[in-house]
């Protein structure tokens, strides 16, 4: 019987000639620093945190194999850049891993502020940006063929194990092997076998190239997720002919959505195109599949059921690298949860600080001088943290880790603060998971808890605290400018007093991210719900990425939501608003609103004196989403003792 938890997910698998140390894969992102396209200190800090983390392989993302084919910022293959890339494969190699790099072309997709030539696809067309593409000749795809090799050898001199090959998310593999976007009518177009030509003539081309000495593995689309689009099966044969030049192939999909999939999308996703793929019998290499693994008893029992021979994870080892060392010493409950807010692909490669909303440190490894383990701080210090929220908890925690004496005050009865609102939400799942870990790793740090108590002046001088860390939150803004206003609650009335919502028919005053959240939640229980947004789009205020999600399962609910609408009066049957200069009236049995957040300032100026250093967080410093919550209360705790 294995002493390990999770005994299938953490077994070793034989690829061609190197054992990986276990079935987890940390998957390519498109999260990197470079400068000039040199990889800085950031990269580099950022690459061997997941590696000390316990993965068996660790990616680099998004290499673009030659100009004409870069999606983002390019990593320079250059004989000046080679010492620095050798400098990640040590650092991945220290810690046991494996080291990889996901080898790109996007093909059509490409974003021309990256490239001078191109874009190039398999015909020729215009691409979603309106950007003419150039239909490939048989020379560009030698060429092309030739920059993979080039490619793969390149990285072999800088010490890499490993070319993980971009077949999906509608790059260019995928869009020759897509009926939708190859309709060439030569040898390579048409017919499966014609359409699979160009994509096994480059991984010919990479494996003559770099021979036994490097693995060869695939990142590849299991469907295109659409009637007359290629299914399990047809990637089955594809892969039957791939495996004589790859040695492992990573199962994703199409479609944005699932590609990126949010908060609102299920758990893996993508299992059952791996299933199917295994279940033909025609490849013979192990099979990793990629898409929401975000526990370590999903990932179990994806392994043990034969669904996938391995995992591949992303932004679950964002959150927290250091998920298979936890899980396998059992630990599981410490992994700090993935909210699939699509905060980290909305802050990636656009010359961006990179934020995890739940992880302040990734991606600052190198300035913060720390792998996780938090430094002891110079002098320990009595804190007071004002307030149990995410910031609150986070401030609390980290304070406690680095040997302060906490008292953490909540005037409620319960942690968790405005994120109580997920224990009746029926989507926020994720978001939930985050909320309870929070309140375990408070319950579970040694700080002491003060429940429905109130932070007053007096407390203070009691308790007589070095430092205090108020994070009180923020209270919703009234819109008293709308008449009859008082005939409305707030949004989060529908979670903490589910008796405002009366009858079926429901209407919500503002489409930022809580309206229309709120609306979702509503709508799936069944409720008629409207949004009324007075701009001219609602969700502004998410990331791109996290929006796209959120707008399709506005569609795919059905929520209604009116843009340029802008309300003039509340009554007890409804809302009256102008849109396009004509009046109309939206008969409702309940009304809520969400038009924005003010910071509760009041527990700031009533203690501000009442320790010699006095600090705000969260929203109560300013209002802001869980990441300004938890980044604020993670580095104000670090500050705490440095004097």
């Amino acid at each position: 019987m294995s002493n390990r938890c999770y005994p299938m997910l953490f077994s070793p698998v034989k690829v061609r000639n190197t054992t990986l140390k276990n079935r987890i894969m940390s998957a390519p992102n498109m999260l990197f620093h470079t400068i000039d396209g040199r990889p800085d200190d950031y990269y580099i800090g950022y690459i061997e945190h997941k590696a000390r983390g316990g993965a068996a392989i660790v990616n680099l993302g998004e290499a673009a194999v030659c100009d004409g084919g870069r999606h983002v910022p390019p990593m320079l293959m250059t004989e000046e850049n080679l010492t620095l890339y050798a400098e990640m494969s040590a650092a991945i190699h220290e810690h046991r891993a494996v080291a990889s790099v996901e080898l790109t072309h996007g093909g059509m997709n490409v974003r021309m502020q990256y490239n001078t030539v191109g874009p190039y696809g398999p015909v020729d067309c215009t691409n979603a940006n309106g950007v003419r593409v150039t239909g490939m000749t048989e020379n560009d795809m030698e060429a092309i063929a030739e920059a993979h090799a080039t490619a793969a050898e390149y990285w072999l001199r800088a010490g890499f194990d490993a070319v993980h090959i971009h077949a999906g998310h509608s790059w260019l593999f995928a869009q020759f092997l897509s009926p939708f976007m190859n309709t060439r009518t030569d040898a390579y177009g048409g017919s499966l076998e014609n359409r699979m030509r160009f994509p096994l003539r480059v991984l010919k081309q990479i494996r003559e190239r770099v021979g036994d000495r490097m693995l060869i593995t695939l990142r590849q689309s299991g469907s295109e997720r659409c009637e007359g689009g290629f299914t399990p099966e047809d990637i089955a044969v594809f892969l039957e002919k791939a495996q004589e030049y790859i040695d492992m192939v990573e199962i994703t999909t199409e479609m944005w959505e699932m590609c990126m999939p949010t908060t609102y999308m299920p758990w893996g996703l993508n299992v059952g195109f791996a299933e199917t793929i295994k279940r033909t019998g025609l490849v013979k290499i192990p099979v990793f599949v990629v898409g929401s693994i975000l526990d370590p008893a999903q990932a179990e029992e994806i392994i043990a059921s034969g669904k996938a021979d391995g995992v591949s994870m992303s932004r679950a080892l964002i959150a927290d690298p250091y998920f298979p060392l936890k899980s396998m010493t059992g630990a599981a409950a410490d992994v700090t949860p993935c909210l699939r807010c699509m905060n980290c692909t909305g802050n990636d490669n656009e010359r961006r600080h990179f934020i995890c909303s739940v992880n302040p440190l990734i991606g600052r490894e190198s300035r913060l001088g720390f792998n996780d383990d938090l430094p002891k701080a110079k002098h320990s210090k009595k804190v007071l943290v004002v307030g149990g929220g995410p910031s609150g908890i986070q401030a609390a925690v980290t304070a406690k880790k680095r040997g302060h004496e906490v008292t953490l005050c909540e005037r409620s009865d319960s942690l968790g603060g405005v994120l109580r609102f997920t224990e009746t939400d029926s989507l926020k799942n994720d978001l939930r998971r985050y909320k309870e870990y929070l309140v375990r790793q408070a319950e579970n740090s040694g700080i002491k808890i003060m429940l429905g108590t109130e932070a007053t002046a007096e407390l203070a001088e009691k308790l007589s605290p070095d430092h205090i860390i108020i994070a009180a939150g923020g209270l919703p803004i009234v819109p008293d400018f709308i008449k009859g206003h008082g005939n409305a609650h707030h949004a989060m009335s529908i979670y903490f007093e589910p008796e405002t919502v009366k009858g079926d028919n429901i209407a919500i005053i503002g489409g930022g991210l809580v309206g229309v959240e709120a609306g979702l939640h509503l709508r799936n229980l069944g409720k008629n719900v409207t949004i009324l947004e007075k701009e001219d789009s609602c969700v502004r205020d998410a990331v791109f990425s996290y929006r796209r999600g959120v707008m399709y399962k506005a569609e795919e609910l059905g929520l209604e939501m009116i843009t340029g609408a802008h309300c003039g009066e509340i009554t007890e049957s409804g809302v009256r608003y102008i849109k396009d200069g004509k009046e109309f009236f939206l008969p409702s049995d309940s009304v809520f609103y969400a038009v924005g957040m003010q910071s509760d300032e009041k527990p700031y100026f009533d203690l501000f004196d009442k320790a010699v250093f006095v600090d705000t967080t969260g929203d109560c410093r300013k209002i802001g989403k869980v990441a300004d919550a938890v980044h604020s209360g993670y580095f104000a705790a670090l500050d705490i003792g440095v004097m």
